[in-house]
């Protein structure tokens, strides 16, 4: 027998998750940021789905017309973002970007001394999150496959580099944790272009 659960309990569950996510990412700052692995490979992941969980929080509120109050917040989350990101490409060149500085060594450097830099983080990361799943939405297969390649082609450079090179890169982690951090990224450069090729033949070609 399977249970449907009201628009409004799908959104509180989802906000729920979310501050767990969040919650996660900040109550364990410290153990996850002394290792480079956990920092790139979870940490930045869960401040992600954070963001991912709560646009589906904020969706799902947008469909409980009975509540205009809680509508009017959930569109400023999901429903203006076609007004500025009407292709998905604004959305998809921000996680690009996003991702890319922050397998910069310095940045990762930086995050450990500077709380400003933490902030950012956090802050940037939900955001890309919140944005994501619209931009998808609003992407063609086209557009999604071409900023897929280059985060998969970043991602597998970044992480072979990583593997690579005999020094340190960051000052504050290892070099074993250099070599794992760099084996995660190149992983997840072959594991996310194939779950985004499963999603398409699951939903079909055409779009």
């Amino acid at each position: 027998m399977s249970i449907r659960l009201s628009s409004s309990a799908r959104a509180l569950l989802a906000a729920l998750l979310s501050v767990l996510l969040l919650a996660l990412a900040a109550g364990f700052r410290s153990t996850l940021e002394r290792s480079m692995p956990l920092h790139m490979l979870l940490q930045m992941p869960l401040l992600l789905g954070a963001g991912i969980v709560c646009a589906f929080a904020a969706s799902c509120v947008m469909r409980d017309t009975k509540n205009r109050r809680l509508h009017g917040v959930a569109c400023l989350a999901s429903g203006h973002g076609r007004k500025f990101d009407e292709y998905g490409i604004v959305g998809l060149t921000f996680l690009l970007l996003l991702s890319a500085y922050w397998m910069i060594p310095k940045a990762l450097d930086e995050v450990l001394v500077s709380p400003a830099a933490e902030l950012l983080k956090f802050t940037a990361f939900f955001i890309a999150g919140l944005m994501l799943p619209g931009t998808l939405a609003r992407a063609n297969r086209v557009t999604q496959l071409f900023f897929l390649g280059n985060f998969a082609w970043m991602m597998a450079i970044v992480g072979m580099l990583y593997q690579d090179t005999s020094v340190r890169l960051c000052n504050a982690y290892l070099l074993d944790d250099q070599l794992i951090a760099g084996q995660g990224l190149v992983a997840l450069s072959i594991a996310i272009p194939a779950l985004w090729f499963i999603r398409v033949i699951r939903n079909g070609i055409d779009k």
